[in-house]
């Protein structure tokens, strides 16, 4: 019987998936082509699910195997629908709703619980990667509207661009700024640097607070 999710440990399941996503997207991007980008966005979903699954596991559907499943056929439908359509901006929009469901709980949970254990150390990690993964879809919104928003990215559609995306998401969070992909329009370099100060305001007073009050106590 499979061991039941709580809030002293789910943050570990958001992170492991979380930390999947990013891997299976450079894999893809690195070793493969073409319909290898279904991939990524069927991890991207699997993360979704596990996301809202581990944070809200106790009162939640996503508690259970089944749930898991029938989300995952849900979504995976859904998915299929909107390919076929031709409706991408809707799938990105999902994306972004489904990583803002997510962060929203976990922020509650991990920062304004008034505890500070190893799980809510490893949520404020989950937050950060999911504060990454909001931002690289509203660059994709961009790119999906604006396409000359961006130099450096060549791709033929938001599934291709996606690691490009991903990548520079988080350079820009973590203020490194290699250059290799840039903005150039307005509403781009907007979403640029407001991701940058929090960023920075995130690992400067977030970060430093719960770990100096775990070493407090």
């Amino acid at each position: 019987m499979r061991q039941k999710i709580s809030e002293k440990d789910n943050f570990t399941y958001l992170l492991v998936s979380l930390v999947f996503l990013l891997f299976s997207s450079a894999c893809v991007d690195q070793f493969m082509s073409g319909y290898g980008q279904n991939l990524v966005v069927a991890a991207t979903i699997i993360t979704m699910i596990i996301g809202i699954w581990s944070v809200r596991s106790i009162n939640y559907l996503f508690n259970t195997g089944l749930g898991l499943v029938i989300a995952a056929a849900a979504i995976a439908l859904i998915t299929a629908l909107l390919d076929r359509a031709e409706l991408d901006f809707i799938h990105i929009i999902l994306m972004l709703f489904f990583f803002l469901l997510t962060l929203k709980p976990a922020t509650e949970q991990a920062l304004f619980s008034g505890q500070i254990t190893g799980n809510s150390i490893i949520g404020s990690i989950c937050i950060f990667l999911l504060l990454g993964l909001v931002w690289t879809m509203l660059y994709l919104l961009v790119a999906e509207f604006i396409p000359d928003a961006f130099i450096g990215v060549n791709a033929l559609n938001w599934k291709q661009s996606l690691p490009d995306f991903i990548y520079f998401s988080f350079v820009t969070l973590t203020t490194l700024g290699y250059g290799d992909l840039l903005p150039v329009s307005p509403l781009a370099r907007f979403l640029v640097y407001m991701e940058a100060v929090v960023g920075v305001f995130y690992m400067a007073i977030v970060v430093s607070s719960l770990v100096g009050a775990k070493m407090s106590k």
